[in-house]
This record gives C-alpha cells, structure tokens and sequence, in this order.
C-alpha cells in the first residue's frame, strides 16, 4: 500500500518528496467555501475525498484548521495565518508554471539572437526587422557573427538562438529547415567598366576581379568552371566580406560574382548594376539551424515564422541570357565565390 504523508510523521514539514500539492488546493477550497461538500464541488472531487484531504492536512499541519459551527467551517488562527502563503504559492504555479506557454509579441520584451554573415544577414533581416518593428516593437535583435565550425557550440550555449545561412550538415542536436535557392550573378560598375547588361563572356574574362575568400585564396569554383571552357581570368582582390564587395566595386573597373540577394540589395545604394553570369555556376541553399531546446518555445516559433515568410518570399531571378544556355558543357560547382 503506498504511505502518505500522514502515515510517515518522522517526515519533516520541508521534505517536498511527501508532500501532495493537491492538498493546498483542497485547503485553498476549504477557506473560499467554508463547506466540505461545496469545497468538494468547486475542486471536481467527491465529498468523502475532500473529508479525507482535510484529514491529511490537519495531521500535516498539527492543527484542525476548520472548526464545524453552525453549519459552516471557520477557520482557526493557524488556518489564517496560512492562507496568504497558500494563495501566493498556487497562484505562483498557475502564473509560471501552468499558465498557457501563448507568445504576445505586441508586448513581449525579448531579445532574439541571430548568428549570420553578412551576406545573409542583408539577404533575410531587413524584412524581419520590419516585421518587428510593426508586430513586437518591445523586441530586439543581436546579430552575431558565425561559421559553420562554431555554430553547433554557440548554439548549444545559448550564443546565438538561430542561424541563417549555408550549412550541409546538421548535428542531432539541431533542428534545420531549407529557406530559399540563392543564385549568383555579376554586379559591375558600368559607367566605371563602360559596358550594360548583360555581360558578354569576353567582357566578364576581361574586366579584373573581386571574390570573396574566406581563407585568401585568389581563386575560387568559377575558375574551374573557365578553366575547362579554355578561359581565364584575373582576380586581383580577395576579401571574406560579401558585403564589402558592392562598395569596392563604386567606380572600378572590375567585376564580382555575388549572390542574387545581396547585388539586389546595394545596386542602387552602391551604383551598380547587375547581369547574369555568362557561365554556369551553381548556387547553393540557404537554410536556418536552431537548437532542439527551443524548438517549443512559443517566442522562437514566432520568430522562425518570421524568418521562414521572409525567406521564401518570391523574388523574380534574373533574366537567363542565350549565351548562359547554351554553355552545356560548363561543370557546375558549388561556388564559394
């Protein structure tokens, strides 16, 4: 038979392993009512259960609590002197702990913490931002940023709660879900380079060359996809910053392949105009990572609602040219620059 509290009276008051939270509820019942059978009724439990909770708490306590006079029960001393700490406790538990896990983002002060390059950090924010700056105008955001190497660690340590960008594997411990296609296009300068849109292939192999690098290197994936048509060309910068690239690009005669997003961005902030490459080069996908513990969390699930509408949303591609179709032959590598 399983030993309650009132069968173990060696059991000291603080030992929360033996004690039954159900009886502050029936003691909480018990002061409103004043009445075994109408305290009963107001928990949704049969009269004897109540008789017997009120017998379990007055051993508990070392007290009678509720003295039956005149057809009521009055509360003793004790019995008052307990009330205010019962109340607090349970409206406590209701506030915090039961309370309806519901996101009220006109009210919510919260701070979302993003881990993103550059690149993706312009390719996705500016339309999350607007969306809270109209919806959750309490909230905040903290953009960090982050590679592929260090996510599983910050997102693990609470660092950052979401990531966007370019990653191909996802570790157990981390949830993923598939954004958008990003695709990459030429953005030149074409007062500076004296050309328009589109770019034709001689001009593309002509003009020098910026690319972005995260490890130095003055070549990159479109190199062998030239290389293999019997090109070449001349990359005399390397920087691992995307978003640098546009600015550079103000007034030189040179020429990028950057993602679609980005060049969609800063042309006009920047000057420039966009084109399609005259080779074949893959893009890659853009995907967000969160860690499993806030997979529930009523306030990341709005937020990553945010993030997901804004990522998908559609945006017309550049124009395909002939030229691009009708290089078949050209190996598509995953790009990196």
């Amino acid at each position: 038979m399983h030993k309650s509290i009132v069968s173990i009276p060696c059991i000291g008051m603080t030992d929360l392993r033996f004690f039954d939270l159900n009886l502050l509820v029936a003691f909480e019942a018990l002061m409103a009512e004043r009445n075994v059978t109408r305290a009963a009724r107001r928990v949704g439990i049969g009269q004897p259960a109540m008789s017997h909770a009120l017998a379990r708490l007055r051993e508990l306590f070392g007290d009678d609590l509720f003295l039956r006079t005149s057809g009521t029960m009055q509360p003793t001393t004790r019995a008052l002197a307990l009330a205010p700490s019962v109340a607090q406790v349970l409206a406590d538990i209701r506030k915090n702990v039961l309370a309806d896990r519901s996101f009220d983002p006109d009210k919510a002060e919260i701070t979302f913490r993003v881990g993103a390059s550059d690149h993706f950090e312009l390719a996705v924010l500016p339309g999350v931002i607007e969306v809270l700056r109209t919806t959750a105008p309490k909230s905040r955001l903290v953009v960090t940023a982050v590679d592929r190497d260090r996510l599983p660690s910050m997102l693990e340590s609470g660092v950052v709660d979401l990531a966007i960008g370019y990653f191909p594997d996802t570790p157990s411990s981390q949830q993923s879900e598939f954004l958008f296609r990003e695709e990459y296009v030429c953005l030149f300068d074409a007062k500076a380079c004296n050309v328009s849109p589109p770019l034709k292939l001689s001009t593309y192999l002509r003009l020098p060359h910026i690319i972005m690098s995260l490890r130095g290197e003055l070549t990159g994936a479109a190199d062998a996809t030239i290389s293999r048509e019997g090109g070449s060309r001349f990359v005399f910068m390397a920087t691992p910053h995307f978003l640098a690239i546009p600015f550079l690009l103000h007034g030189l005669p040179a020429v990028a392949a950057v993602p679609r997003r980005l060049a969609e961005h800063c042309r006009e902030v920047a000057g420039l105009s966009v084109s399609p490459l005259p080779i074949e080069l893959e893009g890659f996908d853009v995907s967000m990572q969160w860690h499993a513990r806030t997979e529930s969390d009523p306030a990341h699930r709005w937020f990553r609602d945010i993030v997901r509408a804004v990522g998908k949303s559609k945006r017309p591609p550049p124009p395909r040219t002939s030229l691009g179709r009708r290089r078949k032959r050209a190996t598509r590598l995953r790009a990196r620059d």
